[in-house]
């Protein structure tokens, strides 16, 4: 397979986002952009197990390019949309971690100044009504929130999505974005306010970091 080092790197965070309980079973998906090829994991396939030969390469027409004798996933045409949208999207994962989904299904937005990290990787986050996953209108509702410079999208009653810069830059995103939800939710059983870094100091952070690869 050409690109291997690349293709491998992503199969490898793909099996540490399942080991880490970012997603759960045969759910979610990740991709990474190589010149006007995307990478792409299979659909109905539990990650932990997932090799280099069960990626499928397709380009920007949705067509397979290598590798057909795998079925790609179903949500490709996100993955199009969010590439052609922003060239400095590299890599993709759409997840369903577990306090992530909590914020999914609820009515509330979070609150991102827990941490600096979140602060740093969570400061654009898009909020998307229910898609049935897959269609065309599923796809089309990442433009929006894409030209504002989200990296973020928090897709109701269905899970998560983040964009990065590369395959690092994605997983930590996606990482900081469950703890972030783990820290709200703990909060919330405990009936407690929590101690929230202050927006001037938030404002003071992002100044300091502009430019980051996770933006």
């Amino acid at each position: 397979m050409k690109n291997l080092k690349e293709v491998e790197k992503l199969v490898s965070y793909t099996k540490l986002a399942w080991d880490r309980k970012l997603t759960e079973s045969t759910g979610g998906n990740m991709s990474l952009r190589i010149g006007e090829e995307i990478y792409i994991t299979p659909t109905y396939f539990v990650k932990h197990f997932l090799t280099v030969d069960d990626t499928s390469i397709i380009n920007f027409k949705g067509e397979k390019v290598q590798n057909k004798k795998v079925k790609f996933s179903s949500e490709y045409k996100m993955h199009l949309r969010l590439y052609k949208e922003r060239k400095d999207i590299k890599s993709i994962f759409h997840a369903h971690p577990r306090y992530s989904l909590i914020l999914a299904i609820s009515n509330e937005k979070l609150n991102i100044r827990y941490f600096p990290e979140s602060i740093e990787s969570l400061s654009s986050i898009t909020y998307i009504p229910y898609h049935m996953p897959g269609t065309d209108e599923f796809a089309d509702s990442f433009i929006e929130g894409a030209k504002k410079g989200s990296n973020v999208f928090i897709l109701k009653n269905h899970g998560v999505t983040v964009c990065g810069s590369s395959i690092e830059a994605a997983f930590a995103t996606l990482e900081n974005l469950e703890t972030c939800c783990f820290a709200w939710v703990t909060m919330k059983l405990l009936k407690e306010k929590p101690s929230l870094i202050s927006e001037e100091d938030a404002k003071i952070l992002l100044r300091s970091i502009e430019g980051s690869q996770n933006y």
